[in-house]
């Protein structure tokens, strides 16, 4: 495995590699790395759409403020 192909899944991990992972060959980090980033983005747009989903409940004129003071 190259050191971009290491820099990659070690990024998407955000943490140090595991020991075994130094076995895997380039293809097979790229497509974990791959798998990683789409699994991150999946949970993100669920959560995205949850917190819409939950803003509903809060009044319509102050749903803005409320956005702001929950996301900076």
């Amino acid at each position: 495995m190259s050191a971009d192909e290491l820099a990659l899944l070690r990024a998407e991990l955000g943490v140090p590699l595991p020991e075994g992972f130094g076995e895997l060959d380039g293809p097979q980090a790229l497509l974990l790395a791959q798998a990683l980033r789409r699994a991150r983005q999946r949970r993100a747009s669920g959560l995205d759409e949850s917190v819409e989903d939950a803003l509903t409940l809060v009044p319509a004129l102050t749903r803005e403020p409320v956005r702001r003071m929950l996301f900076r």
